[in-house]
């Protein structure tokens, strides 16, 4: 008996193929803040290497990147940089490097201030308002909607849990000030407790 395998992988290297969102008009609203999502599809090998900076900046900034996932034959990775109001202004850009780069060079994805990108139309992706740029954006599939949507469940769940720990660590510190100022009053207030034991 023979155990044959068969090669899943594309017969050459491709290149990702970026579709951008910009930050939605809710988040910029309620939060001060917007995020930019870069959903890099359909490159193979798996290996990527992904940071955003600013336009004409020389500083790597601070951003998330979820798992590499393997769809059919090629691979598929989401990244997110998330700036506030003041750099909303600026332009950003996601640097991509990977193997299959045409001439070996990175791949710089550009976003627009927000100033700029509130000239072109938002278009809803079912419950969520996540603003596309049409012109670079191929239309997507309910997979990458659903992908797409479970990433700001995710990213909704995480900033909950957090100020939920925060606001528990407030309430145990005020419990806990609280309770020393009542143990400490008791003590200082009944002075025959540490005394000779002679009540008045």
């Amino acid at each position: 008996m023979k155990l044959i395998m068969l090669d899943e992988r594309p017969v050459e290297n491709i290149s990702p193929k970026p579709t951008i969102f910009l930050p939605s008009i809710a988040e910029r609203k309620l939060h001060k803040t917007g995020t930019y999502l870069c959903l890099l599809e359909d490159f193979f090998p798996g290996v990527i290497e992904i940071y955003w900076k600013e336009k004409n900046g020389k500083t790597i900034l601070e951003s998330q990147q979820g798992n590499t996932m393997k769809t059919k034959d090629t691979y598929m990775k989401y990244t997110w940089l998330t700036v506030s109001e003041e750099s909303m202004g600026k332009e950003h850009k996601c640097v991509v490097k990977h193997d299959s780069n045409k001439g070996g060079v990175d791949q710089e994805i550009l976003f627009p201030s927000i100033d700029k990108g509130e000239s072109i139309q938002p278009r809803s992706l079912e419950m969520y308002n996540v603003t596309p740029l049409p012109l670079i954006s191929p239309s997507l599939s309910k997979e990458q909607v659903k992908l797409i949507n479970g990433f700001f469940l995710d990213a909704l769940h995480l900033h909950l849990v957090n100020n939920s720990a925060y606001y528990t660590y407030l309430l145990l510190l005020l419990k806990s000030m609280v309770y020393s100022a009542i143990i400490t009053v008791n003590l200082l207030g009944k002075p025959t407790l540490f005394g000779n034991g002679k009540s008045s």
